[in-house]
């Protein structure tokens, strides 16, 4: 069980294992600490119910693979399928197929990106929702402008 996450100090990406619950993760390269609240459900492997370094209940699902990766197997896919009668468009979609089927699931936080690996998928998370991510950073930045800077003054 890891959460990797980005720092808010150094903005470098950080690995940390969670099988051992600490009372703080540290970066590992600046060195700012982070304070863990790993839930009573998440230290026993369970589905992830809460971030580890947010505390927001809100999550989406993703297979474990670099979408650029995908990107470039099916660009390699439609530049040699004239040549190839469309073979490779068909290979690069089997290859897509076979690392969906066998890839495992991440659950990444909404509001800090930090991505949880080996815990138990939950069913109500689903895929990334656009319309959702956009309505949480609305509701931050609401609640992070200062009373009556909304209004206007007439």
């Amino acid at each position: 069980m890891t959460v990797e996450y980005v720092c808010e100090i150094c903005q470098k990406d950080n690995l940390q294992d969670l099988s051992q619950p600490e009372a703080q993760l540290a970066c590992s390269h600046c060195g700012n600490a982070v304070i863990l609240q790993l839930s009573q459900n998440m230290q026993a492997g369970g589905r992830v119910d809460r971030c580890v370094l947010c505390d927001k209940i809100r999550f989406y699902v993703q297979k474990d693979f670099n979408p650029r990766l995908g990107l470039l197997i099916f660009g390699i896919g439609v530049v040699f399928s004239y040549h190839t009668y469309g073979l490779t468009l068909l290979i690069a979609t089997i290859i897509d197929f076979i690392l969906y089927k066998v890839l495992k699931t991440v659950t990444i936080c909404y509001h800090c990106r930090a991505i949880y690996r080996g815990f138990e998928e939950d069913p109500t998370h689903r895929g990334f929702d656009h319309n959702l991510a956009l309505s949480l950073v609305d509701k931050e930045q609401k609640e992070k402008m200062p009373v009556g800077a909304g209004a206007r003054s007439q």
